[in-house]
């Protein structure tokens, strides 16, 4: 609270906003956000390609707790069907062009919609934590101002042991994806997915891997097409790994930390 505190004193935010994907990081931080009297509403990005038991958990515990909710989504034209018609799967080496599509431009309508005046700030309160490999991608600060954005951090020196204190401590509610994925499954673009996860979610949430892999097969059909007219053929396989020296040349994208943590550590 003496980060947020402290933030808020500092921008004088319009509106303050706790960013909930649905993992227990965010939920934490959504819990201890509400408690302040700045605070706005729940905001959760609905990528459009993700497990719908998230959302579903998102939507059940802001009614639970009594807690605004602004469901975002990503602007037509910007669909992750879209996205991989028209470049194929990404991996980690273009991980950008999703993330701007389904996150990046949502948040920017975000702020577009509460802001008065183009001097207002808005605040964005997130569940990033700095683990060790967190570290390592140079992401080190609780508080970072992005022109009208500030994002927040207040759990950023928090241990998984503080993390579970909290939510035993509150009887948080718990998010069944979380434990049986170890993600929160909002955002299944496939950049950062480790070798087999697909199999994985299709064993708990077979209507997910079963619509991936039908986009596998359209983009395999197209690249039919594509090699005949001799065009190159487009990424036609969802999480599929990246080359190493991809690893360093990646940029911070705050609504992503978890996964292209997940690949630091992976090629570390």
């Amino acid at each position: 609270m003496d980060i947020l505190n402290e933030a808020i004193d500092k921008h004088n935010p319009v509106r303050v906003f706790a960013m909930m994907s649905g993992g227990h990081d965010s939920l934490v931080t959504a819990h201890l956000t509400s408690q302040h009297p700045r605070f706005s509403a729940v905001v959760h990005i609905n990528t459009g390609i993700g497990v719908e038991q998230t959302r579903v958990f998102v939507r059940e515990t802001c009614r639970r707790y009594g807690w605004r909710l602004l469901e975002y989504h990503p602007p037509r034209g910007c669909t992750y069907e879209e996205i991989v018609f028209q470049f194929g799967f990404p991996g980690p080496g273009w991980h950008a062009l999703p993330y701007s599509r389904l996150k990046e431009r949502a948040v920017r309508q975000l702020v577009k919609d509460h802001q008065r005046s183009r001097h207002d700030r808005i605040m964005l309160v997130t569940g990033i934590r700095r683990a060790e490999s967190q570290r390592r991608m140079g992401y080190s600060d609780a508080v970072q101002r992005e022109g009208s954005r500030v994002w927040v951090n207040p759990i950023l020196y928090w241990t998984d042991d503080d993390k579970h204190e909290y939510m035993e401590r509150h009887n948080l509610p718990r998010n069944e994806v979380v434990d049986n994925l170890h993600m929160s499954g909002e955002c299944l673009c496939g950049a950062f997915a480790k070798p087999g996860e697909l199999d994985e979610i299709g064993f708990f949430y077979p209507d997910v891997a079963e619509r991936i892999r039908r986009l596998e097969r359209h983009v395999a059909a197209v690249n039919e097409h594509r090699i005949m007219c001799g065009a190159p053929p487009l990424p036609s396989k969802w999480g599929k790994k990246a080359p190493r020296e991809v690893l360093g040349q990646r940029k911070f994208l705050p609504l992503c930390v978890g996964c292209e943590a997940r690949m630091v550590d992976e090629g570390a």
